[in-house]
């Protein structure tokens, strides 16, 4: 299993367009506000890309819902100013599809992040990020996706790095005043 997945995470690297990924990082730094739809195993890629994505910009929006009229809803003010991420693998999320294909006729940057050119979310996308979601048993194999998101999050970051720097020393400072996180004493070595 781990090096199908090695192998899988090679083939994304291999296949995913390089100039479709800096214009998609491109289009989330400079836009208005940022909207992630997943659903399904896929809000867990788009859980991350949100907690990542929701310290680097103040307007981001992770669009879930079990209604397609909710998720409309969320997204009544989507217009050119915004982008709009949506990550679908098989089996494609009707939904998500149908929310995609709205961003785009309401003039969005789409983008999607997709195991095929032929996905249904790639139809309405302006950038298509390929990666590998081979099935190796009943559970969707998420190591290549996760690697693109996580490729997009830094590459994101470091077009945002003076933010970037500042959000983190403030953070930083907030974890500590609170108490957020344990402190391990590595001196016992």
């Amino acid at each position: 299993i781990f090096n199908q997945d090695i192998d899988v995470i090679r083939r994304t690297m291999e296949e995913t367009s390089h100039e479709n990924f800096y214009h998609a990082v491109d289009a989330i730094t400079s836009s208005r506000k940022i909207y992630i739809l997943a659903a399904r195993s896929a809000l867990a890629l788009g859980t991350f890309l949100s907690y990542y994505f929701n310290q680097l910009f103040e307007n981001v929006l992770l669009v879930q819902s079990t209604s397609e009229g909710e998720i409309f809803e969320q997204m009544i003010h989507v217009d050119k100013r915004d982008a709009v991420i949506g990550i679908s693998f098989p089996r494609y999320s009707r939904k998500i599809a149908k929310a995609m294909g709205f961003a785009h006729n309401r003039g969005a940057k789409v983008i999607s992040i997709t195991d095929t050119t032929e996905s249904p979310i790639a139809e309405n996308s302006d950038y298509v990020l390929l990666a590998r979601s081979d099935i190796a048993s009943i559970v969707d194999s998420l190591c290549a996706p996760l690697s693109l998101i996580n490729a997009l999050i830094v590459m994101v970051t470091i077009k945002k790095s003076d933010e970037a720097r500042k959000t983190f020393q403030t953070l930083e400072q907030i974890w500590d005043e609170y108490g957020v996180y344990e402190k391990v004493d590595d001196t016992s070595t």
